[in-house]
This record gives structure tokens, sequence and C-alpha cells, in this order.
């Protein structure tokens, strides 16, 4: 956490010694997660006491307003931000400065990150009262008792995300409060956190729009083919493949969360895919012993981007190891 400013982690660290890069609105509340699963496995309480500066540092940031003029919507408890000029999220590609998938407004999964963001952080402030530290038990216990209305708030409010013509969730709130009802990966992205904002009934329907449309053997594609900006192959020069990146193509990582999400509500059924295309790709492919960052959307699906993707190894690594059962 020595590297947050306002708020927000960086999500470029550059190797050269150049200032890190802080243009992303969910890679705080990514590290909260991951702070929180870390100390969850482990137990290190010393830790959580050396980061929670850090939490609530996050916290008041966040409440207040930050860079990119991020901020909570009093109204609803959401974060948001308006300039459609900046992109903000894991969708992050632009073209001549603009980006090429405008998320500004309130995105799905940025406030169920949010969300369980809140909940970590009531639990954590409860358990430090607990425990010798250097912050006070009747600060703690005030900082649970709002971290945990908050979070009640905005569980509240990110049930308008439930579209149930499409039984599907909205991919973001525009800044002028339209609904955003295209067809995206966010969603699984929404069901995979730890603390989950939505009911089993929800998630089974989401789960189910996206094996229809958007699971394939090698990961999830990022918009769903019957959609009339959908890019089915990432090929060409620099400006199409940037152009298709988030626009149908497929990003092998986020089959973790799918199979994270799909574990969890339905923990006696397989999931609907069948993993060995992949292993084959892990074994025989590009480069061995790896898995490419992107595939094509349309089939057969060939390897696109970087021929080694970390984040796809480990999140299925860490589905091979929180569900032995589910093993190919």
């Amino acid at each position: 956490g020595r590297l947050c400013c306002q708020g927000l982690m960086p999500n470029v660290v550059p190797d050269s010694g150049d200032d890190p890069v802080f243009q992303s609105i969910d890679c705080s509340l990514w590290w909260i997660e991951m702070l929180g699963l870390y100390v969850e496995a482990t137990q290190d309480w010393d830790f959580l006491i050396e980061q929670y500066a850090v939490v609530k540092q996050i916290y008041k940031a966040f409440i207040a307003g930050t860079l990119h003029a991020i901020r909570i919507d009093a109204s609803d408890g959401l974060i948001t931000w308006d300039d459609d000029s900046v992109a903000l999220t894991w969708m992050n590609t632009t073209i001549d400065g603009k980006p090429v998938t405008p998320r500004n407004g309130k995105p799905i999964e940025v406030n169920a990150l949010w969300y369980s963001a809140l909940s970590w952080a009531s639990d954590w402030a409860l358990k430090l009262a607990q425990l010798p530290s250097p912050y006070s038990v009747e600060r703690l216990q005030n900082q649970a008792n709002r971290y945990q209305q908050q979070a009640a708030q905005v569980r509240a409010s990110l049930q308008r995300f439930w579209n149930p013509k499409r039984g599907y969730l909205f991919d973001r709130i525009k800044p002028d409060d339209r609904l955003d009802g295209t067809i995206r990966p966010n969603a699984v992205l929404a069901l995979s956190l730890h603390h989950c904002a939505f009911s089993p009934e929800i998630a089974a329907s989401v789960l189910q729009v996206a094996s229809d449309r958007l699971l394939t053997p090698y990961g999830l594609r990022s918009l769903d083919p019957a959609d009339s900006a959908y890019i089915g192959r990432c090929k060409g020069n620099p400006y199409q493949r940037d152009l298709a990146a988030h626009q149908g193509t497929v990003w092998s990582w986020l089959l973790g969360p799918f199979l994270r999400a799909w574990v969890r509500t339905h923990a006696e059924d397989n999931p609907p895919i069948d993993l060995q295309p992949l292993l084959t790709h892990f074994e025989e492919h590009v480069c061995l012993n790896a898995i490419s960052e992107l595939f094509d959307g349309d089939d057969p699906h060939q390897p696109q981007g970087c021929v080694a993707s970390a984040i796809a190894i480990a999140e299925l690594l860490r589905c091979w190891h929180l569900n032995p059962s589910k093993r190919p």
C-alpha cells in the first residue's frame, strides 16, 4: 500500500524510475479485496494492523472525492465519475485519446467491489477492536458501524442493476442516469467477489446468460456476439486490434471469476465448460506452459495478444486450489 496516492493505487508502475500512473478507479478496491483474501487465508492480523491505515486512506479519499473527479453519489452511495474522455476501468483501451469502451458513470463491477470493500472494512474494524493495536477501540467500533451502514446502502442500490428483461445485470448507470444493458463479463466479476451483493437466483440467471453469450473454452468474450458493436477477430494493425480488444475479444483471465461464481452458485454442478482445449493450449501452443492473454471471440478462437498472461495462469491456479473437486 505504500504507493497509494489520494486513495488510488497505480495501474502502471514503470521499471524505469518514472512516476507511477494513477488512472484506475478500481485498483484500490481490488487491493482491498486481495488484502481480505490474504488475511483470511493466513490469519496474519499483524499485517492487517499495518495496512488498515491504507484502507482508511482509500475510504476517506473516495468519500471526499479524488483524482479524475471520482466520488460517491450521496443519493445512492455508489462510486461514479462523469468524464467520458478517461478510461478508468479494466476496459481501458483508448484510440486518439478517446476510450473505445466508455464506461463513465457507475460501472457494475466497480460498485460491487465497493460493496465488498466496505464489508471487509466493517469486519476488520470489529476484529481489530478485539486485538492489541494502535487504534482506539471506540473509534474502531464507530468505524465498523459506519462501514456496515454504507455497505447496506450500496447493496440496496446495486439491486437497480438487475435487468429482468435480459436476466442479466446492467453494465453501468450512465452519468445521465440511463441504464446500459450491454451484455459484458463485468456482471460475472460482480458475482465472483468475496462479499456478493446479489441473491443466488440473480446469480444463477446471470451465469446462464454469460454461459450462453460470453463463455468460450478459453475465457469470456468481452461483448455479446449478438451486439452490433461486436468484433469477432482481434487482428490487423494496432488500431484494429485496439478496437476489438474489449468489443468481443476473449480474455482468458476472466475464466477464473466465472468458475468461482459458478461454484458458489451451483455447488453440486460441474461448470458448463470443457477445460481440455485450454490445457492443450497451455501445454502445446504459442508459448509452452503459458496461456495467451487474448483469443478471438469467433471460432476457432485463435490466440492473440501477449503469449503468456500471468493473471490468466494465476486465476486458473486459484480455482484449482480452491475447488479440488472440480478439477478436470
